[in-house]
């Protein structure tokens, strides 16, 4: 009996032993760790998409362990991510070129872009000057569709419906306002290099500036697309 409790008692330090040299074999994985890896892969996309991101919340897995060796991180984010939407990302984990681990995070940034407002309340049908709008650093995820960058993107645009002071303005809710009408003379000029060339001609559609209409050659009778450059004039190609 005495030797049997000797013998179990061995073997009870011998677990010991070897449990505490298994810890002291793992390295943990520590949240500043995880964080700069993420850190890495927005500072990728701010560079691609020209945006202010940063992280508004993370979550970590507590209590990761890997072998000790050289440690590897690699985050990855879906495909069809865009930089805003609240996401999953793929934590990897490899020691010494082996993966050992892979997790998920889930991720919820802030990201902010140059975007067009209204500089003040906008009425429905409004063509817009650019004394209407102004270029702030708006919150991606609360603009919504397609909003756009530049000022004279919008200008002499009209408005389909009413926007609110400091909302962005998207393409959608643009329309181009007609400066050439269908049956109306305008003059067509086309130019290649040093050459250019004016003729007579007729809208046979409506159209605002930068807008393609299908004109024709008062001459020769043919039909054609030509972009609108005023209230006169449309452009070709040759």
């Amino acid at each position: 009996m005495k030797l049997l409790r000797g013998i179990l008692a061995a073997t009870l330090v011998l677990l010991v032993v070897l449990s505490a040299c298994a810890d002291a074999a793992q390295k943990p994985l520590a949240e500043p760790e995880i964080r700069a890896a993420v850190e890495r892969l927005l500072a990728q996309k701010q560079a691609a998409t020209g945006w202010e991101i940063s992280i508004r919340q993370l979550s970590v897995p507590r209590g990761v362990a890997t072998s000790v060796g050289t440690r590897e991180i690699e985050i990855i984010a879906p495909g069809g991510w865009s930089g805003w939407e609240p996401v999953s990302l793929a934590l990897v984990v490899r020691v010494n070129g082996r993966v050992e681990k892979n997790l998920s995070l889930r991720l919820l940034v802030d990201a902010r872009a140059d975007m067009v407002v209204a500089a003040r309340q906008l009425a429905a049908n409004a063509v817009l000057t650019a004394d209407d709008l102004q270029v702030v650093k708006h919150e991606v995820a609360q603009a919504g569709g397609q909003p756009l960058a530049r000022v004279s993107e919008a200008v002499g645009k009209k408005l389909r419906a009413a926007v609110r002071s400091g909302v962005p303005i998207r393409a959608g809710q643009l329309a181009s306002v007609p400066v050439v009408v269908s049956g109306q003379l305008v003059t067509i000029i086309a130019e290649n290099g040093g050459v250019r060339i004016t003729v007579a001609g007729r809208a046979r559609s409506s159209g605002g500036i930068g807008d393609l209409i299908r004109v024709q050659n008062l001459l020769s009778h043919k039909e054609f697309p030509a972009r609108v450059l005023d209230s006169s004039t449309v452009e070709v190609g040759f």
